[in-house]
């Protein structure tokens, strides 16, 4: 790693917008914590899991957890909790749901939720919900933005949770940014000009999240990348740098998505071992790790982004968008 490339790992806010379930929270969270993250963001529900129990058990556990180890961690309530977990060198965990199923069809979800720590959902997980559909679905029929869902956005408008349209079919998602009324964003996905994947997103699609004042996180899933059998940075930085020569360095971010071996075997458990449900091929999966991140920097520096950018990509735009929606 370069002294240039250290210094600014070093000094910025570093956040990754998708942290998948973890099963062992204290292990799993460990590469994230080495590799000189600020911020991550844990599922706390998933469609095919997601009924308001199951959502907010889960969430007890996790706040439960983290809140008796405030040597280490700082759970997020405002934007300027994460800016202080910076300067106390500690991890700020956040929580997201991906998908809208743990609603219901109940709005008065949504505050309470949000008073938990959830600061933003997917509008869907791959799949057909009340809200709208899933980007895998989505391939054969896209509806668009169900009337509920419609409703839905205008709530998490109110309250301040974050509009995100990762795993959402393409109409749904177009139709759930233009009803958003604050910045919408892609908290993780990829480049479909680069690799056609239901998972990856269109052109137009990043010009609308970033026209809305959001931004689109990049993942380092192997199989979203087009690289199954190893991802590496230099790949992820093509995703990257796409997002960017489209709509400039303000709207682009990171949302690694990287899961460990025992999140890659919660998930098939979840899925049943139907695969297609998620875009994923057959085991083993691939992802970037987070100690990547100084060769990530490096791509950018060689290729003569700004320190100034990198800054903002690496967590600068994040912050934006959470000091601009959070209540």
């Amino acid at each position: 790693m370069t002294a240039r490339a250290k210094e600014l790992l070093d000094s910025a806010i570093i956040c990754d917008s998708t942290f998948p379930y973890m099963s062992d929270p204290a292990r799993e969270i460990r590469p994230h914590r080495e590799a000189g993250f600020t911020y991550v963001s844990i599922t706390a529900a998933i469609d095919d899991a997601a009924w308001p129990t199951l959502a907010l058990r889960r969430l007890a556990r996790e706040r439960h957890y983290y809140s008796q180890h405030e040597d280490e961690f700082v759970i997020v309530e405002t934007a300027a909790d994460i800016q202080r977990a910076k300067h106390e060198e500690k991890l700020a965990i956040g929580f997201h749901f991906q998908g809208t199923e743990a609603i219901g069809r109940d709005l008065s979800l949504v505050g309470a939720y949000y008073k938990l720590g959830v600061r933003w959902m997917l509008m869907a997980y791959n799949a057909r919900n009340n809200v709208g559909t899933g980007c895998i679905e989505g391939e054969r029929r896209d509806d668009g933005l169900s009337d509920f869902g419609r409703a839905l956005v205008a709530e998490m408008n109110r309250v301040g949770m974050i509009v995100d349209v990762s795993h959402t079919g393409y109409r749904t998602a177009m139709e759930a940014i233009e009803a958003s009324a604050k910045p919408a964003i892609f908290s993780h996905t990829n480049v479909r000009a680069l690799f056609d994947h239901p998972r990856n997103i269109r052109d137009d699609q990043i010009v609308a999240a970033a026209q809305s004042g959001g931004f689109v996180g990049v993942t380092g899933v192997g199989a979203f990348v087009g690289e199954p059998a190893g991802v590496t940075a230099e790949t992820v930085f093509r995703h990257l740098d796409h997002v960017v020569s489209l709509v400039g360095p303000a709207h682009a971010a990171l949302g690694l998505d990287y899961m460990s071996p025992e999140c890659c075997a919660y998930v098939l458990d979840l899925m049943g071992g139907n695969l297609a449900r998620v875009g994923m091929p057959e085991p083993p999966w691939t992802f970037l790790h987070p100690s990547s991140l100084p060769e990530l920097v490096a791509l950018m520096l060689d290729r003569g982004y700004a320190e100034a950018d990198i800054r903002a990509i690496l967590g600068g735009n994040f912050l934006r968008v959470a000091e601009a929606v959070w209540a």
